[in-house]
Order: C-alpha cells, then sequence, then structure tokens
C-alpha cells in the first residue's frame, strides 16, 4: 500500500468498529483524519477545522440529522466542500448528488465497501479538485 496520500479527512461514521477501521486505514496512507460518530459533532467539526479537505460519512445515521442532511449543511456553508457517501441504500445518496449544483464535489460508494480503496479514491477527488 502506498503510504503517500495527504489532506485532512473528516471521518463521520455511527458504527465504532467500521469508523476505526475507516480512520486507521486513512491514517495509514497518510491522511490526518479527524473523527465523529454521528452528523451534529460531524457539522461541529467541521465549522472548528477549516483545513478539512473532504467529508467521508455514512448517510444512515442516529440523532435525526442523516448524513445527506450534513452533506447538504455543510455545501451550503462552504459549497466547494468534497463529500464522499457510504451507503447501503445508493439510490436515496446518487439522488443527492445528481440534483446538487456542487454535484461534482459529492461522491457516493455502496456498502459494503473495499476499506483499500477508500484512500484512492479519496486522493482522487482531492486531486482532481485541486487541479480545477
Amino acid at each position: 500500500m502506498d503510504a503517500n496520500k495527504s489532506g485532512t479527512v473528516l471521518v463521520v461514521e455511527d458504527e465504532p468498529g467500521v469508523r476505526d477501521v475507516a480512520v486507521q486505514m486513512l491514517q495509514f496512507t497518510g491522511f490526518d483524519v479527524i473523527e465523529a460518530s454521528d452528523a451534529q459533532s460531524g457539522l461541529e467539526l467541521f465549522n472548528q477545522n477549516p483545513d478539512i479537505d473532504l467529508v467521508f460519512s455514512d448517510v444512515i445515521m442516529p440523532g435525526g440529522t442523516s448524513g445527506i442532511e450534513m452533506a447538504k449543511e455543510m455545501l451550503a456553508q462552504k459549497p466547494h466542500t468534497l463529500i464522499l457517501l457510504a451507503t447501503g441504500y445508493s439510490a436515496k445518496a446518487e439522488a443527492l448528488a445528481n440534483t446538487s449544483s456542487q454535484s461534482e464535489n459529492i461522491g457516493v460508494v455502496s456498502k459494503p465497501y473495499d476499506i483499500s480503496k477508500i484512500p484512492i479514491l479519496i486522493s482522487a477527488m482531492i486531486s482532481n479538485a485541486a487541479a480545477e
């Protein structure tokens, strides 16, 4: 595995085991990682850390705010935010990606995803945004 990725990723995932694996894989490949267990804390951390390059979030989370609602709020605040949504309900997330004016900033992966491919996808999203 290439440990040459760079950037800061906010991981928002309510399942501790899934979150830990994602955080460890991203850190192993060179990303700085901030982690949140729900959408509300994800929004708070997003607002406190202006250097976040990408948000990697689950779509379905407890607490009344979904990953999609969180993503919409983040995009309303910072329209160029890169967001990668993970869901077992890909139609819902793809609907957001397709209807959003920032659709080029939103990626969707279906669960279960191959965690070894996530750092590559995130790096590509960050690189593509930087090239524009």
